[in-house]
């Protein structure tokens, strides 16, 4: 019997969302009783999505795999730099290693998967996101072959009406393209049967960043993913390789309730490191704050001038020292890179007081108002510390995994060697290491 996994991300959730679907029918008939980490995954920092996805494919931190934000650096608006691309990623994946031995592969909406040559059917997370963009110009630059672009425009329907529109805002409508990307992915399991298969939903994220990490708002996409699991074990059961699929549910960080967003590149211009114009564009800066919500990266115009560096370090502990800025740490680069293994072309790390987001505009208002369009200004969000708030989920059952096994605390880095494990791979340059308890 070949051995298969089935990986299903579901952004954001939390432990507390596992205890609501332990009473769900699918949950009961296709989880139950398997493996499951109690106390929770501890994320990487900074706990945002492209990052942590990335680490789950590679067993690396963000600094080892190369992403450290779900942007590239820019001073300009961010929605031009997602990094959808995985040519971004430094490090050996877990596509990579099932290629090497000839497995089949695939992903629908894992993140920066756009244009990865080891998945044999793609669906990258990606969003028409050019004026004049058609379904099948986006994704087959995104790397979609012609039989998967077929597979996604015959459930258009069940896209928000707008989806032709493009962009983050008309075609990641939640839940409406959690609906399309789990439909897709059923008719790739029954029509190719991968044996290697990651897919990742997003309506977790969205509704707590709109509403707050737990409220009633949930319950209906809890109810959702319960439907969802059946709907893709379903398609196993139909290609007939259900009984041989390893399946895991996890998440890839959780988030915290804010209550402001403060920009604090306004004490920077305020202290002449950055240079706006008359429109609030920045024109040049000798250091800048780049968000990832609830912490930020520092980055220098040239981080080798010592005196700059020195200065810039003074600026932030000052602001820290204030107390009213919403920041509870200041990391170095080398503090970063030690404990968290967080490291890059930046030279600090600011992190969140518990209760602050974190901007970019370096024109005031220094406080803004609560913005859900964007994940790092609504009422609920993450990118801070891995230890804090309500924690990941990692649990699976099949033909290889341990039923009843229970470990209380893992570790992100930790999923990508044991999915590597399971399928008889390797990836040598993971920090992680298998998670030994869950395997048969």
């Amino acid at each position: 019997m070949s051995k298969r996994l089935l990986v299903l991300s579901v952004d954001a959730m939390v432990l507390e969302d596992v205890d609501a679907l332990r009473s769900m029918p699918n949950f009961q008939k296709y989880l139950a009783g398997g493996c499951e980490v109690t106390g929770g995954m501890r994320t990487i920092y900074p706990s945002v999505t492209y990052p942590a996805h990335i680490s789950i494919l590679t067993g690396c931190y963000a600094g080892t795999h190369g992403l450290v934000s779900n942007f590239g650096f820019t001073t300009s608006n961010k929605d031009d730099h997602w990094l959808w691309f995985a040519e971004g990623v430094a490090k050996k994946d877990i596509f990579a290693a099932a290629k090497e031995k000839g497995l089949t592969t695939a992903s629908v909406s894992w993140p920066a998967t756009a244009g990865n040559p080891n998945v044999d059917y793609l669906i990258a997370e990606y969003w028409m996101p050019y004026p004049g963009d058609t379904l099948r110009s986006s994704f087959k630059r995104a790397g979609s072959s012609d039989e998967v672009i077929e597979i996604m425009e015959r459930h258009t329907d069940l896209l928000d009406p707008e989806w032709r529109l493009g962009g983050k805002k008309h075609f990641m409508v939640w839940p409406k393209v959690d609906e399309w990307i789990i439909t897709c992915a059923s008719d790739i399991i029954r029509e190719h049967k991968p044996e290697v298969f990651f897919v990742h939903t997003g309506s977790f994220d969205t509704f707590r960043h709109k509403n707050g990490v737990f409220g009633p708002h949930l319950d209906g996409i809890r109810a959702n993913l319960d439907r969802y699991i059946g709907q893709l074990m379903e398609a196993l059961e139909a290609a007939g390789v259900r009984e041989e699929t390893n399946f895991v549910m996890v998440s890839d960080h959780g988030q915290r309730d804010i209550v402001r967003s403060i920009n604090l590149n306004v004490k920077l211009a305020d202290a002449g490191l950055i240079d706006v114009d008359e429109n609030g564009k920045v024109t040049d800066f000798r250091a800048y704050c780049m968000s990832n919500a609830m912490s930020s990266l520092v980055y220098l115009k040239d981080k080798n001038d010592a005196a700059l560096k020195e200065r810039v370090y003074k600026e932030l502990q000052a602001l820290k020292d204030e107390g009213v800025f919403g920041i509870g740490r200041i990391y170095t680069e080398e503090e970063a890179k030690e404990e968290e293994g967080l490291y890059g072309d930046f030279s600090f790390v600011i992190e969140s007081d518990g209760y602050t987001s974190f901007g970019d505009r370096a024109v005031r208002p220094l406080v803004q108002n609560f913005d859900a369009s964007d994940y790092r200004f609504g009422r609920a969000t993450h990118g801070y510390m891995p230890d804090y708030g309500p924690q990941p989920v990692f649990v699976g059952k099949g033909p290889d995994l341990k039923e009843g096994a229970t470990k209380e605390r893992g570790r992100l880095i930790d999923e990508g060697p044991t999915f590597a494990a399971l399928l008889g791979l390797s990836l040598p340059e993971a920090d992680g290491k298998a998670m030994t308890e869950f395997l048969k």
